[in-house]
């Protein structure tokens, strides 16, 4: 039973991998924009701050229920269409 659960759990966290690299992202930008910073932290700062917008970008375009979510319904039953017709 044990392991089932740290399964599903581990699933879950890496389902959530974008929604949480939102808020970190969001976190970094308002650290850099709101203290002052001598300016190699500065360039320090705004490195991690792209790199973690990148990081959020790969792992929204890896997760298929954002990338569902984002697509129209017509979108969607093409695709059930083609899938359903090979």
């Amino acid at each position: 039973m044990k392991p089932l659960l740290l399964i599903i759990v581990v699933f879950f966290l890496v389902a959530c991998a974008s929604q949480r690299q939102k808020a970190v992202c969001s976190e970094m930008e308002y650290r850099l924009n709101s203290f002052a910073h001598s300016p190699d932290q500065r360039a320090f700062a705004e490195e991690e701050l792209r790199q973690c917008l990148a990081q959020q970008k790969e792992y929204a375009e890896s997760d298929s229920l954002t990338n569902k979510a984002k697509k129209g319904i017509y979108e969607q039953f093409e695709e059930l269409q083609e899938n359903a017709n090979p």
